[in-house]
């Protein structure tokens, strides 16, 4: 069965519309011929009370005749022509509205004809009716919608595609390192006990690093699915500030890092998950070890106050990063060193950094200023720390 079509139901409705009225039309002349013949009639009756010869009888009847015969036949030749007219006129009008009807609906046909294949990048321009201006509007969103995801999409598997090697990179490393220990080890290249329990040292070291990177990977796929729920407290900002150092202090006591912290007696609360800005701390901290550059490295952790927010800014007195990969550093398995020929790490730890600290309604950016500083901005709480 073939379908209805857009043109044709216009047509039909208007042919339908006219005929209606011409109906209506003929009906009512028919009535209006009704009364006219019987007003004939009856004047040809009263006529008949009058006295007259024959010839004269003969002669008005025949002129009422004509008369009538004269309006019925102008009167059908009338009727069709308006049948004409109104067709053609209908013609007309319904190719008319049939084009305004068409252009939107085959510029939206062109359209996803594009997308099907593959082109995202030509918006459909149309300005006309207000409704199908608002459809062309929501197809050109729709459309941006799945370019941006596409290119989401292939920025996202370019930074799988890079993690993979990057991880390949980062595991063959401490893989290489252990295997030509234990291999030296079973060599009798250390025979020493001394020398032994160096290379077994050494080896155990590695398989930290490789714990490491696999619990940040871990840890990453659980922030992405939403398998790491954070659990909110109200806490003091600045204890936790001077706590964390103090930790840090005793834990790398023999280590050529100083960290110091900068509260300037400011107090106030945040609602954080303690544990996890601890680990945001500790990936900041790391990252100005691995890259900094310098020896010894100096990290202080700054503590301000900016109206009802606290900023709380990691700097360190290294190298910095070029300022066209600033902005890049937050994303998700990037690294400054493309090449990883120089710095071991797989571009995840200030991901994480990021993803926290917005999680916990916070924001965070990054400036060189003598070294690298990464300014983290959180809301002050006004309830008591617990």
């Amino acid at each position: 069965m073939r379908k209805q079509t857009v043109r044709r139901r216009i047509f039909l409705s208007n042919a339908l519309m006219v005929l209606v009225t011409l109906v209506l039309f003929l009906l009512i002349n028919a009535v209006v011929i009704k009364v006219y013949s019987e007003s004939i009639e009856r004047e040809l009756e009263n006529s008949m009370g009058i006295v007259m010869d024959e010839d004269d009888m003969e002669d008005m009847i025949e002129g009422f005749t004509i008369r009538r015969n004269e309006f019925i036949l102008l009167f059908l030749l009338d009727g069709l022509l308006c049948i004409v007219v109104l067709f053609l006129v209908s013609q007309i009008f319904t190719r008319r509205l049939a084009g305004h009807i068409m252009e939107p609906l085959i510029a939206l046909s062109d359209g996803a004809e594009r997308i099907r294949n593959h082109d995202l990048t030509q918006d459909i321009s149309y300005s006309g009716d207000m409704e199908f201006e608002n459809v062309c509007h929501s197809f050109n969103e729709m459309r941006e919608a799945i370019l941006e995801g596409q290119e989401q999409n292939q920025k996202y598997e370019k930074a799988r595609t890079d993690m993979i090697a990057g991880i390949s990179h980062d595991m063959r490393t401490p893989l290489t390192a252990i295997r030509g220990t234990i291999k030296a080890l079973l060599d009798g290249v250390a025979s020493m006990p001394e020398q032994q329990k160096k290379f077994l040292g050494i080896a155990y070291r590695r398989t930290g690093d490789m714990d490491v990177l696999l619990n940040q990977l871990f840890y990453v796929s659980k922030l992405e699915t939403g398998n790491m729920p954070l659990t909110l407290d109200t806490i003091e900002i600045s204890d936790f500030i001077n706590n964390y150092v103090k930790g840090k202090r005793e834990l790398w006591e023999n280590e050529q890092v100083e960290v110091t912290a900068d509260t300037k007696e400011i107090t106030g609360c945040v609602s954080v998950d303690v544990e996890q800005l601890q680990r945001v701390f500790d990936n900041l901290l790391e990252n100005s070890r691995k890259y900094g550059g310098v020896t010894p490295l100096r990290v202080r952790i700054i503590l301000e106050r900016m109206g009802k927010r606290f900023s709380i800014c990691f700097s360190d007195n290294g190298v910095g990063v070029a300022e066209e990969k600033l902005p890049y550093i937050f994303d998700e398995f990037y690294r400054v060193d493309e090449s990883r020929n120089q710095k071991e790490g797989n571009g995840l730890g200030l991901y994480i950094v990021k993803y926290l600290i917005e999680a916990m309604g916070g924001c965070v950016r990054a400036e060189n200023a003598g070294g690298l500083h990464i300014f983290m901005e959180m809301r002050e709480e006004e309830q008591d720390a617990k």
